[in-house]
């Protein structure tokens, strides 16, 4: 069998990226080793419209990166993991790059990631961070479906 002694695994707090979560855990058990949650606050691109006022996008950032870092707090509360199993790590940027990033710096030996199935025209507008992390990443990539999450509910 195989060894995977960290696992990481990118939230979103949707469904989805919580069925992965629960895949992501449950790997972690069956190998004895650690998960890396990751949380990644993309950046703020102020809006055209100026009649709302100065906007002062890296306060909002910062407000960001604070609140996910407390979500993902009572998220690993939730977990059936010790807690010396769980890293939690809150980064800023374009979400694929920084789970390939981070999956780099933590020598991370698979990623669990959740895919929304985009389908059609949305793929094409809004892409797939699961794809280009699966073409990226320095490692394994285990991908759940938002159908399978569902069903797993």
């Amino acid at each position: 069998m195989f060894q995977w002694k960290k696992i990481l695994c990118p939230v979103d707090f949707s469904e989805v990226s919580r069925g992965a979560l629960r895949l992501a855990c449950d790997l972690t058990k069956a190998c004895g080793g650690k998960l890396v949650l990751l949380y990644v606050v993309e950046p703020i691109i102020a809006p055209a419209d100026f009649t709302l006022g100065p906007v002062n996008a890296g306060e909002l950032e910062d407000q960001l990166v604070e609140r996910s870092r407390k979500a993902l707090s009572e998220l690993v509360g939730t977990l059936d993991l010790p807690g010396d199993a769980v890293e939690v790590k809150v980064e800023r940027g374009r979400a694929s790059l920084e789970v390939c990033r981070i999956a780099e710096e933590t020598k991370a030996d698979a990623i669990v990631i959740g895919t929304h199935g985009y389908t059609g025209m949305a793929h094409v507008l809004l892409g797939s961070t699961a794809e280009r992390v699966i073409r990226k990443a320095p490692c394994p990539v285990v991908t759940v479906r938002a159908q399978e999450a569902e069903e797993e509910k």
